[in-house]
């Protein structure tokens, strides 16, 4: 076999932070939360500043603020 590298495609994630005054409601059996009427998928117990993450109306999910600044930057201010 003959490893080479590979660059993944840059993309843009449109997201939201989990504001502190919301509530979350989290279904562990049906790896799924809810935060203001949104549904989205998610392995862990989301918390208040942890992100949603919106690809598409059928892949919706959660990813902790450590992971999303960790693969993620805000758009610069133009």
């Amino acid at each position: 076999m003959n490893f080479q590298n590979y660059y993944s495609k840059p993309i843009i994630r449109n997201a939201a932070e989990i504001p502190v005054d919301s509530v979350i409601e989290y279904y562990p059996e049906k790896s799924e939360a809810c935060v203001d009427e949104q549904y989205f998928k998610c392995y862990e117990e989301p918390k208040h500043g942890d992100f949603v993450v919106y690809l598409n109306d059928e892949d919706i999910y959660h990813c902790s603020r450590k992971v999303f600044f960790e693969r993620n930057e805000r758009e610069p201010i133009k």
